[in-house]
């Protein structure tokens, strides 16, 4: 059952908790999977205390996605987090996203590094500096909003394309048939419902104030948070050459690739992932 909280500037936020105890791990995304998601697979096989945050934007906060953050918006995320964190109490705590949650990973370390005991960087990039301030998958979801006639074709295609990871999960035995039932019934009711002003949120790319690689990378290189980069070979969007040029630029970070990873590896090689996490934690005396 999703819970909520308002934190001290008003906004409200939808979250999810899985596990006990003290050894907490945020996760903040756009839309989160109540059923598979390889955060849970931690509190399940790994002792974690997850709290799945929906971010700023989105469900119980989607008017806040009229406001005019431009490139700040994953800085507002990143504070978000952390507010959540004091909200519950809690001082330290991992950190793992997939995709634009690890953007928001990215901004927690750049920002607030002193709150975090490490990060667990799923598909994570960032994106190259290309020229192009907002990525190719997100302005092609403010087009589709420009209207109702292009946005419910557009909203059920990206959900159809976002069930098939959890039906090949249920295929291969690492989900259940109902839970990749009722996985997809959210992911469909999250996009066909969004709101206009949120499916037109242009949040840029992370570090958008970083105009060349070259910045980016400068920025990079002042992370010592312990970092865990998670990707696959066949990942179009955070390709391996990004991955590579990341963790060459964080201090002491490790890589887990997959060779037949895509953009889901964090649920294709779900107990993998889960369990190397548990390794990199072991080996640096980070729990």
């Amino acid at each position: 059952m999703q819970k909520s909280i308002t934190l001290k500037d008003g906004v409200t936020l939808a979250y999810n908790e899985f596990g006990s105890g003290d050894r907490y791990l945020l996760t903040c995304q756009q839309f989160h999977s109540s059923y598979i998601a390889y955060a849970k697979d931690l509190a399940e096989r790994h002792n974690f205390h997850v709290f799945q945050i929906q971010i700023r934007g989105y469900g119980l906060s989607a008017s806040e996605a009229t406001k005019q953050y431009g490139g700040k918006w994953y800085d507002v995320w990143a504070q978000d987090a952390c507010d959540f964190a004091d909200a519950m109490g809690i001082d330290k705590f991992f950190y793992c996203g997939s995709s634009h949650g690890s953007g928001i990973g990215w901004h927690i370390c750049r920002l607030h590094p002193e709150r975090l005991r490490g990060f667990f960087a799923g598909v994570p990039g960032p994106h190259p500096k290309d020229g192009k301030e907002t990525g190719e998958a997100r302005m092609m979801t403010i087009n589709a909003a420009a209207s109702p006639e292009t946005w419910l074709p557009y909203a059920k295609e990206k959900a159809q394309k976002q069930c098939k990871i959890f039906y090949y999960m249920a295929e291969h035995g690492l989900a259940t048939k109902e839970q990749a039932d009722l996985a997809a019934e959210e992911v469909m009711e999250f996009w066909v419902n969004m709101k206009p002003e949120t499916a037109k949120l242009d949040s840029k790319k992370p570090f958008s104030d970083c105009p060349t690689e070259e910045a980016l990378i400068a920025e990079l290189r002042k992370i010592e948070v312990p970092v865990l980069i998670i990707g696959g070979m066949q990942d179009p969007i955070s390709t391996i050459e990004t991955m590579v040029r990341s963790c060459k630029a964080v201090k002491h970070s490790q890589m887990l690739i997959f060779e037949d990873g895509t953009h889901s590896v964090p649920l294709e090689h779900r107990i993998e992932v889960a369990d190397y996490i548990d390794i990199f934690c072991r080996e640096r005396g980070l729990y």
